[in-house]
């Protein structure tokens, strides 16, 4: 398994998402639903060359969708992978890509 990274971006997703989860459900359900995505991540290290290209949207940018987000991440090498950014299904994907 490959390890992975967090952009800067990437990390202030994950907290844009936990912060908008809490308020409008639950910091339980917040909690769960960051759960699943740093276990997405997990699945992504494992086999990184798997998950969709989006090359309309990014170029080698590779995405893996869980819940209502779009995982965004770039492999670096055989044994690291960067998450670009994770981004809701309904953005304006390629310009926050950019």
């Amino acid at each position: 398994m490959a390890r992975f990274r967090f952009t800067r971006k990437a990390v202030g997703d994950l907290n844009e998402i936990w912060n908008f989860t809490a308020e409008k459900w639950s910091e339980h359900q917040a909690d769960l639903y960051y759960r699943l995505l740093i276990e997405s991540c997990r699945e992504i290290a494992m086999q990184p060359d798997s998950e969709k290209k989006y090359p309309g949207v990014a170029k080698n940018l590779r995405g893996f969708k869980t819940g209502r987000h779009i995982i965004f991440y770039q492999i670096i090498d055989p044994e690291t992978v960067l998450m670009i950014r994770i981004l809701h299904d309904q953005m304006d994907l390629r310009n926050r890509l950019r």
